[in-house]
């Protein structure tokens, strides 16, 4: 069954003119509203519109495409000559917040292949893309083995049905220097295999300007989580989220490191007017686990409906390392360290204690008034936290809810009825305590 799935550029170019399209379009509704808690988001969505254009002008030169999974972000990648890398699950994430009934579908297709309902839709949902044949051309994958048993599922299966050399990035259990030392060990051989098997090179020159540039992006983006600390919180819930998003996809590129100074100068300036994303905040919400990326709008809702910010979200949490950019073992020592410090696989690869900690350290650093916890459908390997996570909540007052739903498809619960869970929560526990 090896390889029977081929590139279909006039497939990939419907598909993918169609996203760029749909973005545009939000961005033009957006200026449109003129809501100014949409300004950064804009922005962010410039840098995704440059990301489809640059990966068609990828495609059209006949650059080697090198896929790799969105939890290893690209700027190591994006110095390989006469190669571009493509985050693969990018696309879809866009598909399902842009247009989540037709999102759906790509579910269904991977499910129609055989794939198990519990395994997650981001993994599904790829794959769906790729039955359908409407990815760029692949010469090359490169995937980590965490953060779940899920993600591993979908990329053996995907290794089955495309023609192309995978390496697996041996993630390690624990979070100390022999961890590092074990991950960047494997950082060199897929360094080195990807060399030897697409006939490149790295550009250890060029690959140091991208360090610097995300670098810079991950300064921004801390400091800005320093920022939503500030009461009122200055930028809007789902903002968090969509710059991890923007990691996935373009660290290292300028347009990431320059929209990641937008926002952190915007957040300023409103500091500096006192002004916040709601001018009457009347309570602030930790959501730590994935969001519904096909309704980012529930944050817009807890705002105009509670005056409730979301102050700090799971991948919206900067957790993220610098790299020193000095010498090539120090750029994959540094990298290693950045990636086992990604949202999901710092919390979520090795014992309880790496989820509560960074829990609870948002809980005590940004006032949060209440914590929201997804029971995500898909992440089994999750489902024995919430035990804990009541426990923490009790032991510091603080008002939990822990709801169901799947991130990526609003099939299995509606969202109306996860709205209206979090309403009752948000009228009869959070609220009337303020």
């Amino acid at each position: 069954m090896a390889g029977f799935i081929q590139y279909k550029p006039e497939k990939f170019r419907h598909v993918f003119n169609n996203l760029l399209m749909g973005i545009e379009g939000m961005n033009g509704a957006m200026q449109d509203i003129g809501d100014p808690r949409e300004v950064c988001m804009i922005e962010v969505m410039k840098v995704f519109e440059k990301y489809l254009r640059d990966l068609f002008a990828a495609v059209d030169s006949g650059k080697k495409i090198l896929f790799h999974c969105g939890l290893v972000s690209p700027e190591i990648f994006l110095a390989f000559e006469n190669m571009h890398p493509y985050a693969m699950e990018i696309p879809f994430v866009i598909h399902s917040f842009l247009d989540p009934e037709h999102a759906n579908e790509f579910i269904d297709i991977a499910e129609g292949l055989g794939m198990p309902p519990d395994v997650c839709c981001l993994d599904k949902g790829f794959l769906g893309f790729t039955l359908q044949e409407v990815n760029p051309p692949c010469d090359f994958v490169v995937t980590p083995t965490a953060p779940c048993d899920s993600l591993i599922t979908g990329h053996q299966v995907l290794e089955k049905i495309i023609d192309a050399p995978f390496m697996y990035l041996e993630v390690p259990y624990w979070q100390d220097r022999r961890a590092v030392d074990l991950f960047s060990h494997h950082i060199w051989k897929v360094i080195r295999t990807v060399e030897e098997v697409c006939h490149t090179r790295l550009d250890w020159d060029r690959c140091r300007e991208n360090i610097l540039l995300a670098n810079e992006a991950v300064e921004n983006f801390i400091e800005e989580n320093e920022m939503r600390k500030l009461i009122p919180c200055p930028h809007a819930g789902k903002m968090g989220t969509i710059q991890a998003i923007l990691n996935y996809a373009a660290a290292g590129t300028v347009g990431a490191r320059d929209v990641s100074t937008f926002i952190v100068q915007d957040s300023k300036r409103l500091a500096a007017k006192k002004q916040g994303a709601l001018a009457d905040e009347r309570a602030r919400i930790m959501w730590y686990y994935p969001d519904p990326l096909h309704d980012l709008g529930l944050h817009d809702w807890l705002e105009d409906e509670y005056n409730a910010i979301t102050v700090m979200t799971m991948f919206g949490h900067a957790t993220q390392t610098l790299i020193d950019p000095s010498t090539p073992e120090s750029i994959v020592k540094g990298w290693a360290w950045k990636m086992l410090n990604t949202a999901m696989t710092r919390q979520l690869r090795g014992p309880h204690e790496y989820f509560m900690d960074d829990l609870i350290s948002v809980m005590k650093g940004w006032h949060i008034d209440a914590a929201v916890v997804p029971m995500v459908i898909p992440c089994k390997h999750s489902q024995a936290l919430h035990g804990f996570v009541r426990e923490a909540c009790r032991e510091l007052d603080m008002p939990v809810l822990l709801v169901e739903y799947d991130p990526l498809d609003p099939r299995p619960v509606p969202m109306e009825e996860v709205r209206n869970k979090v309403a009752e929560f948000m009228e009869t526990q959070v609220l009337p305590l303020k």
